[in-house]
């Protein structure tokens, strides 16, 4: 009996180096397949903007604010100079690795809580909440090529500075800041997270900093394109005097536009806002101090039932859904 058990309770060998490899090979394989065939349907079911399409951002033509998000046209306008791909194919390849980089961005975020087998299926959660936000929703269903890649490099940012690792966090947020300038709520959740457990002088120094390169990047991009149509800062509808805080508060009282934005990420965003105090860990828990402060800037600046521009929030909103599930776990 006393042999039985033993053998019962033998510790699992640990998988070869071979076999670890070939399993990632194979995941790679299939996240690249995922992301490809999404980032098609992206483009075939949605319709460019026309005061921003794909040509006139290349061009540098487009309407502000969208021309200061510079970082997908002047990587697609270089690959099309290199003869290696048209504009649009080139658009389409930066949009594939952004996807492709959002999924090891949130298993690089979830390792931490995740391991193994665990951590490879939990990383598929970004695959759930795509679709929900980019394809779905069919209220002004636009392609702005800094969309995803805006996804992809907040997840970086959030998992980079959740490590601290600031040698790798500041370059990437130069480039994040040139593709789009809500990269700015990464200080939010430093402050958020960081306060109380990093020196005041620490904290300050690098808040400061990320201020510092945000508000540069701001000023470069206003005078490349200070003469173009539109205003830098969009309060209100293009060419009206109408404020975008008016029509969001008319469309949240309509049914449809309404089910629209509670569709967010699959609607996973509940399963964060009845389990928030099941959420143990510190940076989950406080990153999400930041979703109030997005929702509040998408109302004044935005269209709220263009659900697209809450993508930024796809990897701290998952981040809580694997939190609350830990934390549900664990009372069980």
């Amino acid at each position: 009996m006393g042999a039985s058990a033993n053998k019962r309770h033998r510790p699992t060998p640990a998988p070869s180096s071979s076999t670890t490899a070939l399993t990632e090979a194979g995941l790679f394989v299939l996240v690249a397949l995922m992301a490809g065939y999404f980032v098609f349907l992206r483009y075939e079911l949605n319709t460019e903007f026309p005061l921003a399409t794909l040509t006139n951002l290349a061009e540098g033509t487009a309407y502000k604010p969208f021309q200061f998000r510079m970082l997908a046209p002047w990587l697609a306008s270089g690959l099309a100079a290199t003869g290696m791909a048209d504009l649009l194919r080139g658009y389409q390849i930066i949009d594939l690795l952004a996807v492709i980089g959002l999924f090891y961005a949130f298993r690089y975020l979830l390792s931490d809580y995740l391991e193994g087998t665990t951590l490879r299926l939990g990383s598929f959660l970004v695959f759930y909440a795509l679709p929900w936000n980019y394809l779905l929703a069919r209220d002004l269903p636009l392609i702005l090529p800094y969309d995803l890649a805006a996804v992809a490099f907040f997840a970086w940012g959030l998992a980079l500075l959740k490590r601290r690792q600031w040698t790798w966090f500041y370059p990437v947020f130069v480039i994040a800041c040139l593709n789009r300038e809500t990269m700015a709520f990464l200080v939010v959740v430093l402050v958020a997270v960081e306060y109380g457990r990093m020196s005041n002088r620490s904290l300050g120094i690098h808040a400061a900093a990320m201020v510092g390169i945000w508000l540069a990047v701001k000023f470069v991009m206003g005078a490349l394109y200070a003469n173009n149509p539109g205003n830098a800062l969009e309060l209100y509808h293009v060419n009206s005097d109408v404020l975008h805080i008016t029509t969001n508060i008319d469309r949240l009282l309509i049914p449809r536009h309404l089910l629209i934005v509670l569709s967010n990420f699959g609607f996973a965003w509940l399963i964060v806002a009845v389990g928030y105090n099941r959420i143990h860990d510190r940076f989950a828990r406080r990153s999400l101090w930041m979703v109030p402060l997005f929702v509040l800037m998408i109302l004044i600046v935005g269209n709220i039932n263009e659900i697209r521009v809450f993508g930024e929030l796809l990897p701290v909103v998952m981040l809580g859904v694997v939190g609350v599930l830990q934390g549900r776990a664990t009372s069980t």
